[in-house]
């Protein structure tokens, strides 16, 4: 009677002990990547405030250097240096600062912009790592209408003090002034102050490095661009709208449903083809690149900062027509 008990006792124990082991196999993958989840996504936010900060820092030079693209995109790369090492001094400074030089050489290559971005302006590149676009001034041609100046077309300059000056055609100044002869509303002064206003919008492909993370927040971001509901295990995602916790993951599918991110005016912060090259990164299967570097994950963090010009607008760095000027 007592070793038939004791046989029980095992059993119970036995069958106690494997369902411990299911629980904890099934419960594992979560806790794993909360854990590193909770850092990363922390991480992330870091980023995404340096990346407002070196948006800032950007408009700050853009409005004291006319407008120069290649001025903001040093700014910007000097505020968002701490997100790529360490900066406590020279020797880590310079360091972190020769990561920058490879990792934008290395993204200047790849097939980034969706053939919509030009790859630079005015001899300033627009790929690579950071890319700062500028969204406003636009275009100078709805200033020669509201001024009623047949030579605002040829402005070089965009005065940032007003229409009562004009650099390349000084004779005008001595003959023309705001409201002589000039029967516009007050809204036409409005639209001019509007254009000597500089918006600039950010991008920073922000890499995550925490393991299992970056490859769950990746395919989550991923989908959320994509409109796609993913399905499935934590750990095996799948697009199958049948499938179980208990599924295979199978998400190959999601890279042709990429959309991008849009923006009514100036570039949009990502392309769909963009997207399929960030694709290629995270999954190794860009052939030479994933040979060299093994797989990569990158986020595109943007921010959009807007000031007051503090000098003259040169129009060499217009990039965009404006769509609220109709032309």
């Amino acid at each position: 009677m007592g070793m038939e008990q004791e046989g029980r006792s095992r059993g119970t124990a036995s069958r106690q002990s494997g369902q411990a082991a299911v629980e904890a196999a099934m419960i594992m993958p979560l806790a794993v990547f909360m854990t590193l989840g909770i850092i990363q996504l922390t991480l992330i936010q870091h980023a995404k405030l340096m990346t407002e900060y070196a948006a800032y820092q950007a408009a700050r030079a853009g409005i004291v250097w006319n407008g120069n693209n290649e001025r903001m995109h040093d700014a910007a790369i000097i505020a968002l240096l701490p997100t790529l090492g360490r900066t406590d001094d020279l020797g880590n400074l310079a360091k972190t600062f020769a990561i920058h030089q490879i990792y934008d050489s290395a993204m200047r290559t790849l097939n980034f912009g969706g053939g919509r971005v030009p790859r630079t302006v005015n001899g300033s590149n627009l790929f690579g790592l950071i890319r700062v676009d500028t969204v406003n001034p636009a275009y100078f041609t709805p200033i020669d209408t509201i001024w009623k100046l047949r030579s605002g077309y040829n402005w070089q300059e965009l005065d940032f003090d007003g229409a009562d000056s004009f650099p390349e055609v000084p004779s005008l100044e001595n003959n023309i002034r705001k409201f002589f002869n000039l029967p516009e509303p007050d809204s036409s002064e409005l639209v001019y102050r509007k254009a000597t206003r500089l918006t600039i919008r950010l991008r920073y492909f922000y890499e995550m490095k925490i393991p299992f993370a970056n490859w769950i927040i990746f395919t989550a971001w991923y989908a959320s661009q994509s409109n796609v509901a993913l399905r499935g295990a934590i750990d095996r995602a799948t697009l199958d709208p049948r499938a179980n916790m208990m599924a295979d993951g199978n998400i190959s599918g999601l890279v042709a449903r990429a959309r991008g991110i849009e923006h009514e005016q100036g570039y949009d912060s990502l392309y769909a083809p963009e997207m399929w090259v960030l694709w290629g990164l995270a999954t190794g299967s860009i052939p030479l690149v994933s040979s060299l570097v093994g797989k990569r994950y990158f986020m595109p963090l943007t921010a959009t900062y807007t000031m007051r010009m503090q000098s003259n607008f040169h129009r060499k760095w217009v990039m965009h027509l404006n769509p609220d000027w109709g032309l």
